[in-house]
């Protein structure tokens, strides 16, 4: 009961950390159990990240690779204290362009950003998803380029930034192939390239592909080439 006490407050205490794995092994259920090492003091932490949330983020964990991690501590009955880590990234603008160059080379290869799969807008298209944040700017140049020609918008409010949004966006996602609609748009403003990187997202791409309406996705501003705009059926800058 005093382990359970324990990890009430423990679970609280997220947290967003940076370090080396030194040690990383996929358990026979799937989990990956990894060690992360502070580079400046060598100081290290158990961790933990389940089979579910690995899966999401598609990052094979190597000894020597520096990552970011969001998570809480834990206390387990029989193996101690460990850190459990709900996403994971790579850390580093070298490590992010060269998993996206890698990303991106295998979707072109399966034909994912191919312009003969890429479907029309509907030329009077009245229905419409959007999928954004309900706190961010684009939202209102979004509505503003709308004008006022009786559109009927269906919106969910996501997370469109961090790690942490992936799930939330998959969600979304998920929940608009049931509704009513012919288009479903995704966007958000522009920021730089980590701030981007959610939607660089292989679950994500793969979703926009299979979705069963036209997608439009007006991602960042016309420098920025995330993978779920260039798998959309249409991508613009934002607030185009």
């Amino acid at each position: 009961e005093y382990i359970e006490l324990l990890n009430i407050g423990l679970n609280k205490s997220q947290v967003k950390m940076i370090g080396e794995v030194s040690e990383a092994k996929v358990n026979s259920s799937g989990h990956v159990y990894f060690v992360l090492k502070d580079k400046k003091d060598g100081s290290v932490m158990n961790c933990a990240i389940w089979k579910h949330r690995y899966a999401i983020y598609g990052i094979k964990l190597k000894e020597g690779m520096e990552i970011i991690v969001f998570g809480h501590p834990n206390i387990h009955k029989t193996y101690g204290f460990s850190f459990i880590a709900e996403t994971v990234e790579l850390a580093g603008e070298g490590a992010l362009k060269k998993e996206y160059e890698r990303l991106k080379k295998k979707l072109t290869e399966e034909g994912l950003f191919a312009e003969e799969r890429k479907r029309l807008i509907p030329k009077y298209c009245r229905k419409l998803g959007l999928i954004t944040s309900k706190q961010g700017a684009a939202l209102g140049d979004f509505l503003s380029n709308l004008g006022k020609y009786g559109f009927q918008i269906k919106m969910i409010d996501s997370r469109v930034e961090g790690q942490e949004a992936v799930t939330e966006l998959l969600r979304s996602i998920k929940t608009f192939r049931n509704q009513d609609i012919d288009v479903l748009a995704i966007i958000r403003g522009g920021g730089s390239a980590e701030s981007l990187e959610v939607f660089n997202n292989e679950l994500l791409v793969r979703e926009v592909v299979k979705f069963p309406v036209p997608v439009i996705a007006g991602i960042g501003h016309d420098k920025d080439e995330p993978l779920v705009a260039l798998a959309a059926d249409a991508s613009k800058s934002t607030p185009t």
